[in-house]
């Protein structure tokens, strides 16, 4: 079995990002802060990247709650509380990235249109997160797992794993 974890402590992580993004959008929105706006948003998507990479057994956006439940403010988890960590990694790695991207888009090419975009759908996700409980890329995630778990019928044809080569040959 996998590793698990508790799951309010990532709807309460990704509400924070939410709320984060948002103060970084005001401050983005103003030709005074719009440096302060970028940074922050970058810091919010390397926190993402960070949890992604620890497994997340560092998560900066869920770190209130996880202080919260060691002081005996929150419960422990119910069983129903925990979530398989792989999912939840690659949700961080896909909002982190999502974000980031954004962010050089925009610095790169002036792309704000692309750049908005790109933290939006992360925000949305977020949002959605926070609010029911729903990862979607975790939910991607089990579909994956799943294509790649299943029996197929005897005779049935298989498709080839592809060799990708990304290098010279």
């Amino acid at each position: 079995m996998s590793q698990m974890t508790d799951s309010r402590g990532f709807r309460s992580g990704a509400a924070l990002s939410v709320a984060l993004l948002l103060v970084a959008t005001a401050l983005w929105l103003q030709p005074a802060t719009q440096q302060f706006g970028v940074a922050l948003i970058v810091v919010i998507a390397l926190a993402m990247l960070l949890s992604a990479e620890t497994s997340l057994r560092v998560s900066l956006l869920a770190l209130p709650f996880r202080i919260l439940r060691e002081r005996g403010v929150i419960s422990a988890p119910k069983p129903t509380d925990l979530q398989p960590v792989p999912g939840l990694r690659l949700a961080q790695v896909m909002g982190g990235t999502m974000i980031l991207g954004g962010v050089i888009v925009h610095q790169l090419f002036g792309a704000s249109l692309i750049s908005v975009g790109l933290v939006t759908i992360v925000a949305a996700l977020q949002t959605f997160l926070a609010i029911t409980g729903i990862c979607v890329a975790c939910k991607l995630y089990g579909i994956v797992v799943w294509l790649e778990n299943r029996n197929l019928p005897a005779g049935t044809p298989k498709i080839a794993k592809q060799k990708i080569n990304l290098g010279k040959r």
